[in-house]
């Protein structure tokens, strides 16, 4: 105890005791005691006296008597805490041998400390290979905490592809008490691996709700599982159930957009893909996404070619608008349009895929120009600078180089990097 409270107390049981006597001395109180033939007769005063003076010594052999108990403790609880905090250092420095010993010699001895040092064991006994005793380590675990020991052995399970044996475990604690935070989010990932991500994403939907400190770290969990969700729908209608359901923010996510027109080209629902993206382009424009705009496959009423030409005055030294309209025109049979347009792209950073795209075009045509695309695609794919593309002079070059005048929403120009 502090000595500022010390005194105080002292203080207070003096103030108790003066009072205590003045109450007594005033009382004619006799106490007679009687014992093996004895008779013994105090005042009552006196008697109160010697029964608080009997009580404070009987109290302070007592602690005497404790005093080398404690002085163990606290020595054997400093001694672990040493041991936690090199074991910690030991496997910081990359040596898990010395680590796991440490640890595991700080568990035994710590009560505190005793669940994070069997989780760095155990995370130390991975490091080192010693899987006899990790196995050790989590039973231990599990005896001093059950929660901490099936989601860290949850954890070990997903890393190694067991997904269904981690669900399992999580929802057997889910069964008996409410799942932590890191719970929430190794069950969210065991779903997702078993191809229900859409399950998984309720739950951090409700998480991030909870947590808002961790809003932003959430909102990337969230996403990822979206496109899990988009990916893993086996039926069109699925796939737009799916899609409806989204949040409106999650749907403007560029990962997520790209994820449902990819699986909507494979289930045959492209028109809604392309509205979907259209729409968001026009929101926020995002090259990923209008790249997946001119990717997905013709449809009955095709319109892409001409909303996409639409964008091209604001957006002309867009790699990814210029290689949509590529495709785009590919389908719609216009070659001349589209190798001009696959250019353009090449000549604003499209790279590989527009040289790939530029040689299917001239392979159809049954061109001799498309082995030289081709090889342009490996080469640039390799980092390699791409060969020089016959019939494509100075004057070419500067055409396909060329950018059309941008005007900030003021109608003042501005240059392209800005």
């Amino acid at each position: 105890m502090k000595l500022f409270p010390a005194l105080l107390l002292a203080l207070l049981l003096a103030l108790l005791g003066g009072i205590g006597w003045q109450a007594l001395r005033a009382q004619d109180g006799l106490l007679v005691l009687h014992w093996a033939g004895q008779v013994i007769t105090l005042r009552a005063e006196v008697a109160a006296l010697a029964w608080l003076l009997v009580t404070v010594a009987l109290l302070g052999l007592v602690a005497l008597l404790r005093l080398p108990f404690r002085a163990v403790r606290r020595y054997s609880r400093r001694l672990a805490r040493e041991r936690l905090g090199n074991g910690l250092l030991a496997l910081q420095q990359g040596r898990p041998e010395r680590a796991e010993h440490l640890l595991a010699l700080a568990a035994r001895r710590a009560s505190i400390d005793r669940v994070p040092a069997l989780l760095h064991a155990i995370a130390a006994a991975r490091a080192a290979g010693l899987l006899g005793r990790v196995q050790a380590h989590r039973e231990a675990l599990a005896k001093a905490d059950p929660l901490t020991a099936a989601l860290e052995q949850s954890a070990a399970w997903l890393e190694e592809g067991r997904a269904i044996e981690a669900l399992a475990s999580l929802d057997t604690v889910a069964a008996r008490t409410s799942l932590p935070p890191a719970g929430v989010l190794l069950r969210a990932e065991a779903l997702a691996r078993l191809g229900r991500a859409d399950e998984a994403l309720p739950l951090i939907a409700r998480l991030k709700a909870e947590r808002g400190a961790q809003a932003a770290t959430l909102a990337g969990v969230e996403a990822r599982l979206a496109e899990a969700a988009l990916s893993d729908a086996q039926e069109a209608g699925t796939l737009l159930i799916r899609w409806k359901g989204l949040p409106p923010a999650l749907r403007a996510q560029p990962g997520v957009l790209v994820a449902f027109a990819r699986r909507a080209a494979r289930l045959h629902v492209e028109a809604q893909a392309a509205e979907a993206l259209a729409a968001a382009l026009e929101a926020d424009w995002n090259e990923a996404v209008v790249a997946a705009f001119g990717a997905l496959p013709p449809f009955e009423g095709d319109e892409r070619l001409a909303r996409a030409e639409g964008w091209l005055a604001a957006r002309s030294t867009s790699p990814g608008l210029l290689l949509a309209l590529a495709r785009l025109c590919r389908h719609k049979g216009l070659p001349g349009k589209a190798e001009a347009y696959f250019h353009r792209a090449i000549a604003q950073g499209a790279g590989g895929e527009a040289w790939e795209g530029l040689g299917e075009l001239l392979a159809a045509a049954q061109d001799a120009r498309a082995a030289i695309a081709f090889a342009n695609a490996l080469r640039v794919a390799r980092g390699e600078p791409p060969q020089e593309f016959p019939g494509r002079g100075l004057r070419e070059r500067i055409g396909d180089a060329a950018a059309g005048e941008e005007r900030d929403a003021f109608g003042h120009p501005r240059l392209p990097a800005a």
